[in-house]
């Protein structure tokens, strides 16, 4: 990086430090006022400690004032909790993200971008800061979550209801989508050489064949597109199907634009809610981001692991999020200990924490039996979103 930070004003010169910067855009996260009290008492012990808060304006600087970008500023993570500890290392970056506030109104000004999508991300914060209290008892932010916030100040995710959008993606997944021509219906095919577990899951939890896995084929051709297929449901068939290109029509393939779904921890599934943060994502990128032609909603994610159906209850507002698109694989180990189980238990195991909900047992259970859980995708075309039920599954 050539340019360096401006000379360090003093602490009392810093606006992003003063309380009432502080209190005013907490307030506006949905920050509770006792934690937002908590952050201050924390941010007044971390202004005892000289060269980090010259790091915090250092960071500051170059990233919100400058604006450089996260990748140059802070290439990896700088191990601040080694030095502070865990709760003055949450409090820092969290007070780093919170002062890119400004930053990130002017921006949407810039755009006319609407004050509503610009406050329903901000609540993002709230969740996040929560997260850090579950795990390490003061409100903060780990590092991790610091790329993630960098994408809101840069106008690379907005929110819209329920769900959250990045505003480009390539599609990154090897599944590609067929329409026949004469019916409308859609298949899938895996258009890549991976291995498969005999349940037709990707086979990459471990370096050794699990027993029973096979690998994909995959060929086109100038008459067809032959490929193992992939089902409704996100599990892949070990005998190939041949597509003939006079009956079906690729309309996605990898690489191919599409918006990118994020579900954030902020209450229950809903299908309504979800179906309605897909038509105001559509409206959005319509009226905001016209040129950005992209052909399909897609997301990633440990709630798309397809095991999931044989672990919930039928009625589950995850499942019946599944159930709104075609699932499809997707690489990894899904990080749904962490997610629900908390980083004490990701860390020593689901059996040192408690267990307080029925999910939390379901899923200790699936454990217990030697399961590991797998990441999953799902597709909804946008010519599909109109169709309720969605047209690629029979139990929709």
């Amino acid at each position: 990086m050539d340019r360096e930070a401006r000379p360090f004003p003093g602490i009392g010169k810093i606006p992003f430090l003063e309380n009432e910067f502080i209190i005013r855009y907490s307030a506006m996260t949905g920050l509770e006022e006792s934690l937002i009290d908590e952050i201050i008492r924390l941010k007044d012990m971390l202004l005892l400690r000289d060269p980090f808060v010259r790091l915090l304006w250092e960071f500051h600087d170059l990233l919100y004032e400058q604006e450089e970008p996260l990748s140059t500023v802070i290439p990896e993570d700088p191990k601040l909790g080694r030095l502070l500890g865990d709760n003055l290392r949450g409090v820092f970056y969290y007070l780093l993200v919170l002062s890119g506030t400004p930053l990130r109104f002017r921006r949407y000004e810039e755009r006319h971008w609407p004050d509503a999508v610009r406050d329903d991300l901000m609540r993002d914060m709230a969740v996040w800061a929560m997260h850090h209290k579950r795990n390490f008892g003061t409100p903060g932010f780990a590092w991790m979550v610091i790329p993630w916030f960098q994408s809101h100040i840069d106008l690379r995710l907005i929110g819209l209801g329920r769900l959250q959008f990045n505003t480009e993606l390539a599609n990154p997944s090897r599944t590609i989508m067929f329409r026949n021509r004469a019916t409308g219906e859609v298949k899938a095919l895996f258009a890549d050489e991976k291995r498969f577990t005999a349940a037709g899951l990707l086979d990459d939890l471990n370096e050794e064949p699990s027993e029973g896995s096979w690998t994909s084929s995959w060929n086109e051709n100038e008459t067809a597109w032959e490929g193992c297929p992939v089902t409704p449901d996100g599990f892949v068939h070990k005998t190939p199907v041949s597509l003939p290109k006079s009956e079906w029509e690729a309309v996605l393939k990898p690489g191919d634009p599409v918006i990118n779904i994020h579900i954030p921890e902020s209450g229950p599934l809903k299908p309504d809610a979800c179906r309605d943060s897909l038509f105001r994502a559509r409206e959005f990128f319509s009226e905001f981001l016209p040129d950005y032609h992209w052909k399909a909603f897609f997301c990633d994610s440990w709630l798309l692991d397809p095991q999931l159906s044989g672990i919930l209850v039928p009625n589950s507002n995850i499942l019946a999020f599944q159930r709104n698109g075609y699932m499809i694989p997707f690489p990894g180990e899904a990080d749904t200990i962490f997610r629900c189980f908390g980083v004490k238990g990701a860390r020593d195991g689901v059996g040192t924490v408690p267990l307080r909900s029925s999910l939390q047992h379901a899923f200790a259970r699936f454990l217990k039996e030697g399961h590991r859980f797998h990441y999953g995708a799902a597709v909804l075309l946008r010519d599909d979103l109109d169709i309720e039920p969605p047209p690629y599954r029979a139990d929709a």
